[in-house]
């Protein structure tokens, strides 16, 4: 597969590929070449995790309706996802389809869907995983009703089981000062600035900060929203003093050598930190189950540990809703939970031994 320029047409930038059921040559054109780009690698990633959606119906079995792979495959096309999105979405489909994916759309019914989900809880598979491939098929099959390829949408009005969110708990104080210890360069500064500022961790807001956010004079940091928040497009956030301290070293250094963004690989952006953050995690001694992300759960949880205002946390951490935080967020610390049994009024008799049975 490839891209060709073709001069002289309105969609001048050509994708083309063989068929790997046929051997026949296929494509498809377009007019700017970052669309030429997304078909390119939406084609290599169905070649690599769904080849079957490029075997040839037969007549007889072609109908208006369409099957399952031929509905999804025409979602993700129009779509235009991101590379990395669609890595996970063809992940998640890869088992939607072992089930669905030659299925008439029009044959589905919800209990189809409910027993998907029985199905997979019984080979190990989480309620939230569960959730998150059906909602990718619903949202595709909700497309194709809308731009009138199906007649209807069979998930229509369906619930979903969400199950249970897996809470891990926060790194301790202990714990991020080991990581500290060891971390180098990008993963020093990404555990800094995620357990101190509450940003969200990944190329959503903290990979996206750049030195050009920061107001030293203020001490702020201005933090550009992920757009699940689209009421808050951005907020400052107060950078406290250390942290400010050691922010004015990078700043001078970053400056010296061209670097715009303030997480960094060598000079370059980064978006991911996955195997920096397993080897950081493994050369400080932690064994247990600890996600970069979990630097914004320590956040909210210490925070509201030191009496913090859960109003101020939540517009910190870019939340419009303060429910999120109590929701999602908050580990109690022992200390939190001893002072909650301490604060019961004494009632103790004045002697244990009254409370003895008689003999």
């Amino acid at each position: 597969m490839a891209i060709r320029k073709r001069n002289g047409r309105a969609s001048s930038y050509q994708v083309y590929w063989n068929n790997p059921f046929t051997g026949k040559r296929e494509s498809a054109s377009f007019p700017t070449l970052a669309e030429a780009r997304k078909e390119d690698s939406l084609i290599q990633h169905r070649l690599k995790y769904d080849r079957e959606s490029f075997r040839p119906e037969e007549d007889e079995n072609i109908s208006t309706g369409g099957t399952v792979r031929e509905v999804v495959a025409l979602y993700l096309s129009a779509k235009r996802f991101s590379d990395k999105n669609l890595r996970t979405i063809l992940e998640h489909l890869k088992h939607v389809h072992a089930v669905f994916g030659n299925r008439e759309v029009s044959s589905l019914e919800k209990r189809d869907f409910v027993k998907f989900i029985s199905d997979e809880a019984e080979r190990g598979v989480k309620t939230t995983t569960s959730h998150r491939r059906l909602t990718i098929l619903r949202a595709a099959l909700s497309w194709a009703a809308d731009s009138e390829f199906i007649e209807s949408n069979p998930m229509q009005g369906m619930k979903l089981p969400r199950g249970q969110h897996e809470r891990i708990a926060p790194p301790t104080p202990a714990e991020v000062s080991a990581i500290l210890a060891v971390a180098k360069g990008h993963v020093y500064r990404a555990v800094m600035l995620g357990i101190f500022l509450g940003v969200r961790i990944g190329p959503t807001e903290l990979f996206r900060l750049k030195w050009e956010d920061v107001d030293f004079e203020r001490r702020t940091i201005r933090v550009w929203s992920a757009a699940k928040n689209k009421n808050m497009p951005f907020r400052d956030v107060p950078i406290r003093e250390n942290l400010l301290e050691e922010m004015k070293v990078w700043g001078r250094s970053d400056v010296e050598a061209g670097c715009e963004f303030i997480i960094h690989f060598k000079g370059k952006q980064i978006d991911s930190m996955k195997s920096a953050w397993r080897d950081t995690k493994k050369a400080a001694g932690i064994t247990r189950r600890m996600r970069p992300y979990d630097l914004r759960h320590a956040f909210a949880t210490y925070a509201l540990d030191n009496d913090a205002d859960l109003k101020s946390v939540a517009e910190i951490m870019g939340h419009s809703n303060p429910t999120m935080i109590l929701t999602h967020y908050q580990h109690t610390s022992e200390s939190s939970r001893r002072a909650a049994i301490e604060s019961f009024p004494d009632i103790m008799p004045s002697c244990a031994q009254a409370m003895c049975p008689k003999k």
